[in-house]
């Protein structure tokens, strides 16, 4: 009974533990992931090397080479599970794919035929912590693909089985492809887009093969990124993903839902879909919008990113690139942030309910007064940046909230076009709420 008591105590001081910690100085990408006992890991790639980060009880954090990579090599899945945390890398220009559990490393795909590359794996656990990961093989001259599905035992026998012949389904790019385990059955999510109409399709074991069902389908032109999968209560499948929609130029967010019936929303315009949760109240999904250098006419493609978690019918933005998002024990969301510093986590007793609006009005004699209000708090300051995409950030200046959550900062800028964002500290878990202004101050 004293032992248990004390692992207890040790799980809820470590649950409860400060948070807003730098994982990675100068890096400004990583996966997160959060083992069944709740404790966080983070991994990224410095120049050649896969590091892993992990957090002990203690509140400190640890972080450790796993091995070089390939230069051009990106880390693209990341788990942990009982055994440790589990990665996969895909190789330069995606023609090789690689496992790596600790010291053991496996190529789950290499030595490709020329014109053939890979999709954006999916990896998930098994209830033992073995890794099953779902990848596309894709052939560039016909639009043919292959989707396989590729396991290890616990003796670490590497096994792989397609589940798609005959080139299907053609697509214009290499279909993302993710796994979940839905009822303890391995179901595979795949995406795809070819001749102006997309598709997703959620495959799963029929008999002594695989059948699929669509669970969203329309016009549009390609699937952008990754995928992401994650199964809910009473076996609901969950899947994000953005798309190419050439026509009106937009890029957004779908999510799909599939539980008693089908449905499928765009959630957000235009942004880069990094990660999916499937919490107790539904899905949440982390994204990053943008806005662009040459759409405030400025030279060169440098972009100012907005992360955001989107779910429950509510949008709220963080400051900075949203790299990754994860449901941690008790109802805890755990967030992955790149700011100007660097890589750091988050973590916080509940989901992220503070939202921020922003608006900035050139009031003459080259002054600008910005405004806005911060919903959810009930006190403190906001502290407000001038930016330019590409170049540092300015501060501008603080405004303390008045009691209904409004702000408002007159500013004297050097120069335009300019955005500002408004951000604000949670003062318990140092989560950085913002708002970033769409339109840039001419």
């Amino acid at each position: 009974m004293k032992s248990a008591a004390l692992v207890l105590l040790a799980a809820l001081a470590f649950a409860g533990g400060a948070s807003a910690q730098l994982i990675a100085p100068h890096v400004q990408d990583g996966e997160l992931a959060v083992a069944p006992d709740g404790k966080p890991f983070v991994a990224y790639v410095r120049g050649s090397s896969l590091r892993i980060a992990s957090r002990a009880f203690n509140g400190r954090w640890q972080t450790g080479g796993a091995g070089a990579v390939a230069p051009g090599a990106a880390l693209v899945a990341f788990a942990a599970g009982k055994t440790g945390p589990i990665a996969v890398v895909l190789g330069p220009d995606a023609r090789s794919l690689l496992l790596v559990q600790g010291r053991r490393r496996t190529q789950l795909a290499a030595a490709l035929p020329p014109g053939v590359t890979l999709g954006w794996p999916g990896l998930v656990l098994d209830r033992r912590g073995l890794p099953v990961i779902a990848y596309t093989r894709w052939r560039q001259s016909t639009h043919d693909s292959v989707l396989v599905l590729a396991r290890m035992d616990k003796r670490g026998r590497l096994s792989r089985q397609n589940l798609t012949s005959g080139g299907f389904p053609g697509s214009f790019v290499a279909p993302p492809a993710a796994p979940i385990f839905v009822d303890g059955r391995v179901h595979v999510i795949e995406s795809y887009g070819l001749d102006g109409a997309v598709g997703t399709i959620e495959w799963h074991p029929r008999g002594h093969g695989w059948t699929g069902q669509f669970i969203d389908a329309g016009n549009g032109d390609y699937p952008v990124g990754p995928l992401f999968a994650a199964a809910g209560a009473q076996g609901t499948v969950y899947a994000a993903w953005t798309q190419a929609l050439l026509g009106p130029g937009d890029l957004p967010v779908t999510l799909a839902v599939h539980g008693r019936s089908i449905q499928s929303d765009f959630v957000l315009d235009r942004a880069v879909t990094t990660g999916l949760a499937a919490t107790a109240a539904g899905a949440e999904v982390a994204a990053d919008e943008w806005v662009a250098a040459g759409e405030m006419g400025l030279p060169g493609s440098a972009v100012a990113w907005a992360g955001a978690v989107v779910g429950h019918g509510r949008k709220i933005e963080l400051d900075g690139w949203l790299a990754d998002l994860a449901s941690a024990p008790r109802g805890a969301r755990d967030l992955l942030l790149a700011r100007p510093g660097g890589l750091s986590w988050f973590r916080s007793p509940r989901p992220p309910q503070i939202r921020l609006s922003i608006d900035a009005t050139a009031t003459g004699a080259g002054s600008v007064l910005v405004s806005g209000r911060v919903r959810g708090a009930a006190a403190g300051t906001v502290t407000v940046y001038r930016e330019r995409p590409g170049s540092t950030r300015e501060n501008a200046g603080s405004a303390r909230l008045a009691a209904d959550g409004s702000f408002s900062l007159a500013d004297r800028p050097q120069a335009r076009p300019l955005l500002y964002r408004a951000v604000y500290l949670d003062a318990a878990t140092r989560i950085p709420y913002a708002a970033l202004l769409r339109e840039p101050v001419l």
